[in-house]
């Protein structure tokens, strides 16, 4: 377990010294560690058509989230789950930092990208295989940016929360059950 800045920052600098070959649409690993700015998710179904239109499971996704958030100290601003993806923007609390095994890549710091990574496993197995779906509920990958200044953050929560009045699902936001404001970020 890391304990002061100084180790966190050691752990960085190795972190940031190897190759991670991710996607190019991710954020590098180690920003999702950090307590700064907010994170814009956009996580999609895999393969799935539009599972999220079963009310039953998309109520069981959003409880995940709503757990998730409570679990690792989130600061959940926003959500909405459309028929096939779902869009969240979420903020780390400051906190202990903490190193997580991955495997043959040695150790990361633990952040949102290991969280979201055990939120898309549990629903999967958890809720999706329940309501008897089959493989994989989620693409492999999320799309992830930083917003860093409020206006920004301002604009981010409204793109989100009028995704059902764009698709035309309802006229008004908030008439869309599977959408809310959590934590404010004002």
């Amino acid at each position: 377990m890391i304990t002061t800045l100084g180790q966190y920052k050691e752990v960085l600098a190795l972190l940031n010294a190897r190759d991670t070959r991710r996607n190019p649409h991710r954020l590098p690993v180690e920003q999702h560690a950090l307590s700064e700015g907010e994170f814009f998710f956009t996580i999609c179904a895999r393969h799935c058509g539009q599972p999220f239109t079963d009310h039953k499971l998309a109520a069981s996704i959003i409880d995940a989230l709503l757990w998730r958030r409570k679990k690792h100290g989130w600061l959940l601003y926003c959500y909405i789950l459309m028929p096939d993806h779902l869009h969240f923007i979420v903020s780390l609390l400051e906190a202990e930092r903490k190193l997580r095994n991955a495997g043959a890549r040695g150790f990361e710091v633990e952040g949102l990208l290991h969280q979201i990574g055990d939120f898309k496993s549990y629903t999967t197995s958890q809720i999706w295989w329940a309501h008897g779906g089959s493989g994989q509920l989620w693409q492999h990958s999320s799309y992830d940016h930083v917003i860093r200044y409020n206006n920004k953050v301002d604009h981010a929560i409204d793109y989100v929360l009028n995704n059902s009045t764009r698709k035309q699902l309802v006229e008004v936001w908030s008439d869309y059950p599977f959408a809310g404001i959590v934590d404010s970020w004002t």
